[in-house]
């Protein structure tokens, strides 16, 4: 079961950090694009969820591996899913 969270984990882990700081790079080209003030907005408001993700992501991985560790379970030791850390 370790193994197969630390191959999984990660790689979901790293696809939405990643994936978050593509996808918030071509909202925040692609909002200067549009003239309605409404459409920037809208665009601005995704490109700030996606940045945000790309960043809470991984912080959030890290307080499950501690969550994991404080429950005194052995396959706490085994785990890790974080990627790029």
């Amino acid at each position: 079961m370790a193994t197969t969270i630390n191959q999984a984990a990660p790689l979901i882990v790293g696809i939405l950090m990643i994936g978050g700081a593509i996808l918030s790079y071509v909202l925040h080209n692609a909002s200067a694009f549009p003239k309605d003030p409404q459409s920037v907005q809208s665009i601005k408001n995704w490109r700030n969820r996606a940045a945000f993700a790309s960043i809470t992501t991984p912080l959030f991985a890290i307080i499950m591996e501690m969550f994991i560790g404080f429950t005194g379970v052995g396959l706490a030791n085994c785990v890790d899913i974080v990627p790029f850390f």
